[in-house]
C-alpha cells in the first residue's frame, strides 16, 4: 500500500517549505503560501482572513528569527520551541467567547513542522487517535505531568524510533522527510470509517 505517499501533499509541503525558508523571497508571497498551506490543511477553517495574515506573518517571523538549524527529533527542544511558536500565534488569534485562548495545537505543531521538517511531529487528531491506540497495545507511556501535545511527541518519538530502521529509501520517493512518512501511517490509521484502500 502506498499509504505514505503524499501526491497533491507532497507538492504544497514542498511549496511552504520553500516560502519559509525564502527570506528573499516576496514577503507577501511568503504569507500567502503559509495561509495557503495551512487552509489546505484544514487548520485555518472559521478563521477571519485579517487574523490568518497576522498568524502567517508570526510564523514566517518566528522562522526568520534566532534558531537552531535541526531540533535533533529531541522531544525537549521540540516541545520548547513549539511553545515559543504557539506564544506568538495566539497573540494573533481570536481567544474563544469564555475569553480562554483558542486551541491552536494542531496549526502550532504544523506550523513548527515547516520550520523543522526533518525533527517535529505533526499533531491532528488521526494521528493522536492512532498513537493512543499503540501506546495501549505497545505499553508506550509518556512521561507524567505533561501537556497533550508533549505526550502526543513523547510516544510519537518511541514509535518513530521502533520503526525508523524499517523506512526504506522506496518510502521516500514521495515522501522526502522520513518523519512524515510515521505522520501519514498514523494519519491513515487514525481514521474513522472501518475500512478503505488508502
Amino acid at each position: 500500500m502506498k499509504w505514505h505517499c503524499g501526491g497533491r501533499d507532497t507538492t504544497e509541503d514542498k511549496a511552504v517549505i520553500d516560502a519559509i525558508n525564502g527570506r528573499a523571497l516576496d514577503p507577501t508571497g511568503r504569507q500567502r503560501q503559509v495561509v495557503h498551506w495551512l487552509e489546505y490543511y484544514k487548520v485555518l477553517m472559521f478563521v477571519q482572513p485579517d487574523r490568518k495574515t497576522a498568524m502567517a506573518n508570526e510564523i514566517i517571523g518566528f522562522a526568520d528569527g534566532p534558531r537552531e538549524d535541526s531540533l535533533h527529533r529531541n522531544k525537549d527542544g521540540i516541545v520548547s520551541e513549539f511553545d515559543r511558536l504557539g506564544k506568538r500565534i495566539c497573540k494573533v488569534a481570536k481567544p474563544k467567547k469564555s475569553g480562554e485562548p483558542p486551541a491552536l495545537t494542531s496549526l502550532t505543531s504544523k506550523a513548527l513542522w515547516c520550520c523543522y521538517p526533518n525533527d517535529v511531529p505533526v499533531f491532528d487528531d488521526n494521528a493522536a487517535r492512532a498513537l493512543g491506540v499503540i501506546s495501549r497495545l505497545c505499553h508506550l507511556v509518556p512521561a507524567p505531568k505533561q501537556l497533550k501535545y508533549a505526550c502526543f511527541v513523547d510516544v510519537w518519538l518511541q514509535v518513530y524510533n521502533e520503526v525508523e530502521s524499517v523506512i526504506s529509501p522506496e518510502d521516500l520517493s514521495d515522501c522526502p522527510y522520513k518523519v512524515r512518512v510515521l505522520d501519514r501511517l498514523l494519519w491513515y490509521l487514525g481514521q474513522r470509517s472501518f475500512y478503505d484502500e488508502g
